[in-house]
């Protein structure tokens, strides 16, 4: 599937090879470039500048990219599985249907940023930033989310089963139809009204687990 870039940016076409060879030359500023299914498989690229890059369906399996700078860039559809992003910075980037099952991307900025329907099972997002990021529809199951801020993101139909959710911020979520089963909400800060959203088995369990304690 091939996904149009929702800001019609100019990009530069760039092969993975010629990438990699600049980054080890010392190169790190490689915005706006055009890197569509690419592979960069198990490579080390941290403190790469992606800003505003197109890397629609690129496959970065297992790939360090710890603080990186991928703003407004576009990851759609990408494999990112095992990926490293620690304290990336991920500003308004579109990773919608993406595949990041336990990758890392604890203290990462991903602020309005689009992981709508994308496969987040297993990944580490503690302490990220994920305010007003949409979140709709996408698989966060047992996902670490301790300590995230989600405040104002869409999670329409997002599923959180055994996730880990607690001391997050929620506040001002759309919670519409979520799936919080088995979640661990301690210490979570939930929005004034919750509706259709399965947060009962979650609260029972955390009853259950005082009383027994």
């Amino acid at each position: 599937m091939f996904y149009l870039h929702p800001h019609q940016f100019k990009t530069k076409m760039i092969g993975a090879t010629q990438l990699l060879t600049s980054y080890k030359s010392g190169k790190r500023d490689f915005s706006k470039v055009n890197l569509t299914r690419a592979a960069l498989i198990d490579v080390n690229l941290a403190d790469i500048k992606f800003w505003r890059a197109y890397l629609a369906e690129a496959n970065l399996g297992r790939s360090i990219l710890t603080k990186a700078h991928l703003d407004e860039s576009n990851l759609s559809g990408a494999n990112l599985w095992r990926a490293d992003l620690r304290y990336a910075s991920l500003v308004k980037a579109r990773l919608s249907n993406a595949l990041l099952i336990r990758a890392n991307f604890q203290q990462a900025n991903l602020y309005r940023s689009f992981l709508d329907n994308a496969d987040l099972r297993l990944i580490n997002l503690s302490g990220a930033d994920l305010r007003y990021a949409d979140l709709s529809g996408a698989n966060l199951s047992y996902a670490d989310l301790q300590s995230a801020n989600l405040e104002g993101a869409n999670l329409n139909r997002t599923i959180f089963t055994g996730a880990n959710l607690s001391s997050a911020n929620l506040i001002d979520t759309n919670l519409n139809k979520a799936l919080i089963e088995q979640a661990n909400l301690s210490r979570a800060i939930l929005p004034k009204i919750v509706n259709e959203i399965e947060l009962e088995d979650s609260r029972r369990n955390k009853l259950e687990t005082s009383s027994n304690s």
